[in-house]
């Protein structure tokens, strides 16, 4: 096996598991994390060797890296991967990719440009159960898709504590319609 790819991670809550995955797999090696919050930082490195902590974007940037995991506010993540790409780095995106058409174009003309991967993290497209369905009309069992309707509800009351930093966190603002992920993504 050649050299791992070494990776950096931005927004260390949710990007905590990604950096795990990192951590484990054979041809990654995880460098680098950003987060604005420092005392988030200092609890995921706690355990941990060999990674540079960056509470700055531009200068996260600037580490050794060759891919950015982008894990933070999701109404961050176009200009961020476009920043990243621009930086020379492949990009793994949590969801969503975008919170208007421009962005999503210059999300698109940045990775053209760039000549990098980016790869968009919605994992509902990799369940089992996704697959099955995908293979199924593939195979014309079920027929031609001519319309759908679908709606995504994710009771998250037990764990909202959990997932928001309080009232100006993203979730707490961001219109349902702009989160429709898990429903659109395996179409």
């Amino acid at each position: 096996m050649g050299e791992k790819l070494k990776v950096g991670v931005l927004g260390i809550k949710r990007g905590a598991s990604f950096a795990g995955s990192f951590e484990n797999n054979p041809y990654t090696e995880l460098v680098a994390v950003c987060d604005f919050n420092r005392l988030r930082i200092q609890q995921f490195l706690q355990d941990r060797k060999g990674i540079t902590a960056y509470e700055d974007y531009d200068k996260f940037l600037e580490h050794d890296t060759d891919i950015v995991a982008i894990c933070g506010y999701c109404t961050e993540h176009a200009p961020q991967a476009v920043k990243a790409l621009q930086a020379g780095k492949h990009v793994l995106s949590e969801v969503t990719a975008c919170k208007t058409l421009a962005e999503g174009v210059a999300l698109c003309r940045a990775v053209e440009k760039s000549k990098r991967v980016y790869m968009y993290g919605e994992n509902y497209c990799y369940f089992v159960y996704t697959q099955e369905m995908q293979k199924l009309y593939r195979k014309g069992v079920i027929g031609e898709y001519l319309y759908g309707e679908c709606e995504y509800v994710h009771d998250c009351r037990p764990i909202w504590h959990i997932l928001t930093d309080g009232p100006d966190h993203w979730r707490n603002w961001l219109p349902a319609t702009y989160y429709c992920t898990h429903s659109l993504g395996p179409i």
